[in-house]
């Protein structure tokens, strides 16, 4: 993928209300250019071009670097200069390994908590995803998958496994979009939240955890052969 001088569109300066909410404000800000693409992997982040751009000082824009280093959206090299992450085989096992476990988790508690208001909602959004499918419209796509899933895992009362599960769930978001790049794939992806709905609908959490699985491992099995190893790195 291309590498190169930073490229941002211009972007609306962030209010200093406070050193954390502008932190977290550039984080969100970066992390949204990362996931959605627009800033490619492997392109360097300059901390002064940052400020400039985002009309706040270095200290903001260097705790935002941090922060989506430990999310694993930027990595930092042994001179300190920070780029967006590359894609690779290895990121995209660990990632969904973590999520396989966990989401698993919400997946099945959630099938079983799940009460008739949250079953409407669900069917209401699962419509809205048969529509995106069919326009490949990936951006609201993803998020209509997260207000599908997470309206059966909220249900499960869990709120800090689900946090973490949303967590990992934007994280993956470029993989994401790796996987759905043809009409087949959008079909194969909605196919299988109507599988969770039923699981959810007959209260099954075995088979909504084995549909997330399921989901899951398709999900690496194609982004695995079209990624790089980490080995295979300069």
């Amino acid at each position: 993928m291309k590498s190169g001088p930073l490229a941002l569109e211009p972007l609306a300066e962030i209010e200093p209300i406070s050193r954390e909410s502008v932190e977290q404000r550039a984080a969100q800000a970066l992390r949204e250019l990362i996931v959605s693409g627009r800033l490619q992997e492997g392109t360097p982040l300059v901390q002064r071009e940052l400020a400039q751009r985002l009309g706040i000082s270095q200290t903001p824009i260097r705790l935002a670097l941090t922060e989506l280093a430990r999310a694993g959206l930027v990595e930092v090299g042994e001179n300190g200069r920070a780029l967006v992450r590359r894609l690779t085989r290895e990121d995209l096992e660990e990632l969904y390994a973590a999520r396989l476990g966990l989401e698993g988790l919400a997946a099945r508690l959630g099938a079983v908590a799940v009460g008739p208001d949250e079953l409407a909602r669900m069917r209401t959004v699962l419509e809205r995803l048969d529509e995106l499918a069919v326009e490949q419209d990936v951006d609201a796509y993803l998020v209509g998958r997260w207000e599908f899933h997470s309206i059966a895992y909220l249900a499960s009362g869990r709120t800090r496994l689900v946090a973490e599960v949303e967590r990992l769930f934007w994280r993956g978001g470029r993989y994401h979009r790796l996987v759905l790049s043809s009409p087949e794939r959008f079909k194969r992806s909605v196919r299988s939240y109507h599988d969770f709905y039923a699981a959810c609908k007959k209260h099954d959490p075995d088979r909504a955890e084995r549909v997330i699985h399921d989901s899951m491992r398709w999900a690496v099995d194609l982004g695995g052969r079209a990624l790089p190893s980490e080995r295979e790195r300069p």
